[in-house]
C-alpha cells in the first residue's frame, strides 16, 4: 500500500528521482525542484525513458525494464517519503511492483502523464468517445447500481404509503364502529343483569329452582365456551390460509434461472479470462521491450559488445539509409535496414493487436464478475426463501394441529350442549314456566354477549395496528428524501461533465488567443444528451471552427486540422480532466512530451500555461525548443540520463 500522497507536500524540498535499468536509462540521479524542469536534448537521449520511468513511480502503467537488465527500479523521494516502482524479469514475463504515489494507475495514465500515447491526446486524434476519458476516474457503473437500487426502494416506499393510507382513511369507521359495538356490549350487560335480579327475586319451588338453575348455567358454560372455541377455530383458519397464502408466493419467489453448476463455470470462466489477462499484459510487455531495445539499437545510442558494423565501401556509402547493410546482432547475417524496421513494423502491429485483445479481455473478465454477482446474490435469495418457506411449514403444522384439537372440542361441546338442551327440556314441567323462560333469555344473552366481545377485541386489534402504523407525512419525507438521494448521484455525474467542459472550453479560449492560431476561429466541446430529464445518457461531441481568407466561418473536422492543431487540442483535453478532477490535488505532477508538431514560440506559451496548474511540470524538449522557454525555469541537459 503506497503512502499517503495527501500527506507529502511539494514544498518540503527537491525532488529526488533515482532511475536504475528502465527503458534505455542504466542509471540516472536527478533532483527536480517545485516549478518546471526541462529535460533538453535531442531525441534518443532518454528523455521520454525517464518521464516514463518518473509516471511509474507515480503509479502509472508506464516505465519498463532495460532489455539487457534482470532487475530496474525508479525510486521518487519527496522530503522523508519515499515511493518506488520495481520490474524484476522472470522466466516469461516482468513483473511490476512497489510502493507508487496514488493507486490509481488510469489516473495517472490519462490526466497526469501527457506523453506521446496519452489517452486523452489521442482520443481527440482519433475521435474517440471524449465522455468515456473524461469518466474514467468515476464509478460510473457503481452510481448506476446505487440509483438502481434507491429507485427500487422508493417504489416499495411508495406501495406502503398507499397502503398506510388506505388503511389510515379506513380509522374513522373503524371507530364508530368500535363505539357502536360498546353500547350494544353494555346494553347486553345491563339486560343479563336485570334478568338475574328477577330470578334471585322470583319465588318458585327451591328444589326445582335450584336443578334448573345448575342445569341453565352448565348450559350457559357449554355454550359460551362453543362460542370461543368457534372464534379461535375461525382465527386459526384464517392464519392457515395466510401462511399457505406466503408459500406459494415464496414458493414462486424461489424459482430461479440459476444453478450452483452455472456459478461454477462462470468461476472457472472468469479464471480463465484473468488468465488471459496476466498473459496478454506479460506478451505486451515483453513485445514492447523488445520493439523499444531494438529500436535503441537502429538510433545508435546502445552498442552490443562483439558486434561489428557491416563493412563500409564507396558503394555502401552511396546506398539510401534503408538499403545499407548492417549486421544483425542476434545472429550475426548481414540484412539491410528496411529489413529490420520491417520486421521492428511487424512486431509493434502484434503489439497492438495484443493490447486490443487485452481490452476485449477486460471487458469479458468485467461481464463475469458481474455475472457471478448476480447468480451469487440469486443462490443466496433461493436459500433464504427455501429457509423461510420451511419456518412456515413448521408453523402451518403447528396451526393444523390445533386446528384438530379444537375441532374435536367443538364436537365434544356440540354434543354436549344437545345434551344438556335435553335435560332442561324434561324439566321444564318440574319448573316454572316464566322462571325457565328467563333463564333461557340469560343463556341467549350471554351467547350474544360473548360474540359482540369477540368481535370487539377483534376490532380493537385492528385499530391498534392502525394506530401503530407510521404516520404517512414521515413516510412521504422519507420518500422526499430517497429522490434527493437519487438526484444527487445523478447529478454527481452530470455535474463533473458539465465542468469538464466548461474547463476545457475556458482553457481552448485562452490557448488559441495565446498561442495565435489565427486561422480557427474557435474549438470548444458540446455536451448533447438524447432526451431531456435527469436519466439522459450524455455525449460530448468536439467543435473546430475556423475562419476562411474571406471571413466566413465554417465547421472544420478533427482530419483536417494540422498535427500541431491536433495535439494542442488533445493536451488542453486532457488538462481539462486533470482540472476537473482536482487530480492536483493527489499528484501535484505533470509530464509533457512529444511536443516538436509545434513550433518553438508556442511550447514555450503552452509550458508557461501549463505551469499554472502543477506544482512540478517536467518537460521533455529539443534544444532549439527548449530556447523558447523562459530562463528563469530549471534545465537538465539530457545527458545525464544516459
Amino acid at each position: 500500500m503506497a503512502t499517503d500522497a495527501s500527506d507529502q507536500s511539494v514544498d518540503a524540498g527537491p525532488v529526488r528521482v533515482t532511475v536504475e535499468d528502465v527503458g534505455g536509462i542504466d542509471r540516472a540521479d536527478v533532483s527536480i525542484t517545485p516549478g518546471v524542469t526541462v529535460f533538453r536534448g535531442r531525441n534518443a537521449t532518454n528523455r521520454t525513458s525517464f518521464l516514463s520511468a518518473v509516471a511509474g513511480s507515480l503509479g502509472g502503467s508506464s516505465g519498463s525494464l532495460k532489455s539487457d537488465a534482470g532487475e530496474g527500479s525508479v525510486v521518487l523521494q519527496m522530503g522523508d517519503q519515499r515511493y518506488t516502482r520495481t520490474f524484476r524479469r522472470t522466466e516469461d514475463s516482468v513483473r511490476v511492483g512497489g510502493e507508487p504515489y496514488v493507486e490509481d494507475a488510469s489516473l495517472v495514465d490519462t490526466f497526469v502523464a501527457l506523453l506521446e500515447d496519452n489517452p486523452a491526446r489521442r482520443a481527440v486524434e482519433r475521435g474517440d468517445d471524449l465522455r468515456d476519458i473524461i469518466m474514467r476516474p468515476v464509478d460510473t457503473d457503481g452510481i448506476e447500481r446505487r440509483i438502481d437500487s434507491l429507485r427500487a426502494e422508493s417504489e416499495r416506499l411508495a406501495d406502503r404509503i398507499e397502503e398506510v393510507r388506505e388503511r389510515k382513511e379506513r380509522l374513522p369507521a373503524l371507530e364508530d364502529r368500535r363505539r357502536s359495538l360498546e353500547s350494544e356490549l353494555a346494553s347486553v350487560d345491563e339486560r343479563i343483569e336485570s334478568l338475574r335480579e328477577e330470578i334471585t327475586a322470583y319465588e318458585s319451588d327451591q328444589p326445582t329452582a335450584a336443578e334448573a338453575d345448575t342445569l341453565v348455567e352448565e348450559l350457559e358454560d357449554a355454550r359460551g365456551e362453543h362460542t370461543r372455541v368457534e372464534s379461535e377455530i375461525e382465527v386459526i383458519e384464517a392464519e392457515i390460509g395466510s401462511l399457505e397464502s406466503e408459500i406459494d408466493e415464496l414458493e414462486g419467489d424461489a424459482d430461479t434461472e440459476y444453478t450452483d453448476e452455472e456459478l461454477e463455470d462462470v468461476k472457472e470462466e472468469l479464471a480463465v479470462a484473468r488468465e488471459r489477462r496476466r498473459q496478454l499484459d506479460e506478451t505486451t510487455n515483453a513485445l514492447h521491450t523488445i520493439v523499444e531495445f531494438n529500436r535503441d539499437l537502429l538510433e545508435g545510442s546502445l552498442e552490443l559488445p562483439g558486434i561489428e558494423p557491416a563493412e563500409s565501401g564507396p558503394v555502401t556509402e552511396l546506398a539510401p539509409e534503408d538499403e545499407r547493410e548492417l549486421v544483425c546482432w542476434t545472429c550475426g547475417s548481414r540484412v539491410t535496414r528496411r529489413e529490420v524496421d520491417e520486421r521492428l513494423d511487424a512486431l509493434r502491429e502484434v503489439v497492438d493487436e495484443k493490447r486490443a485483445e487485452r481490452t476485449d479481455v477486460e471487458q469479458r473478465v468485467t461481464e463475469l464478475e458481474e455475472r457471478r454477482e448476480a447468480i451469487e446474490g440469486a443462490l443466496a435469495e433461493r436459500e433464504r426463501v427455501s429457509q423461510e418457506r420451511e419456518t412456515l411449514r413448521n408453523r402451518l403444522e403447528e396451526k393444523h394441529e390445533h386446528l384438530s384439537t379444537l375441532q374435536s372440542r367443538e364436537t365434544e361441546l356440540t354434543e354436549r350442549i344437545a345434551d344438556l338442551e335435553t335435560e332442561v327440556a324434561e324439566t321444564q314441567q318440574l319448573r316454572d314456566d316464566e322462571l325457565l323462560e328467563m333463564y333461557e333469555e340469560v343463556s341467549d344473552c350471554q351467547y350474544e354477549r360473548g360474540q359482540l366481545q369477540q368481535r370487539l377485541d377483534d376490532l380493537r386489534e385492528d385499530i391498534e395496528e392502525i394506530e401503530s402504523l407510521p404516520a404517512v407525512e414521515d413516510l412521504a419525507a422519507e420518500r422526499d428524501d430517497l429522490r434527493e438521494r437519487i438526484a444527487r448521484e445523478r447529478a454527481r455525474i452530470e455535474r463533473l461533465e458539465r465542468r469538464a467542459v466548461e474547463t476545457f472550453n475556458r482553457e481552448m479560449d485562452d490557448l488559441l488567443d495565446v498561442l495565435a492560431y489565427e486561422n480557427i476561429a474557435r474549438v470548444w466541446i458540446e455536451r448533447l444528451t438524447d432526451e431531456p430529464g435527469p436519466d439522459a445518457d450524455s455525449t460530448l461531441e468536439l467543435h473546430v471552427v475556423r475562419e476562411g481568407t474571406t471571413g466566413t466561418s465554417y465547421e472544420e473536422t478533427v482530419d483536417n486540422l494540422s498535427e500541431s492543431e491536433r495535439e494542442l487540442i488533445g493536451l488542453v483535453f486532457a488538462l481539462a480532466g486533470y482540472l476537473s478532477h482536482e487530480v492536483h490535488e493527489d499528484v501535484p505532477f505533470l509530464l509533457l512530451d512529444s511536443l516538436e508538431a509545434m513550433d518553438s514560440e508556442r511550447i514555450g506559451s503552452l509550458v508557461e500555461h501549463f505551469a499554472e496548474y502543477a506544482d512540478i511540470l517536467l518537460v521533455a524538449l529539443l534544444p532549439e525548443d527548449a530556447r523558447a522557454v523562459s530562463d528563469r525555469h530549471e534545465r537538465i541537459d539530457a545527458s545525464v540520463l544516459r
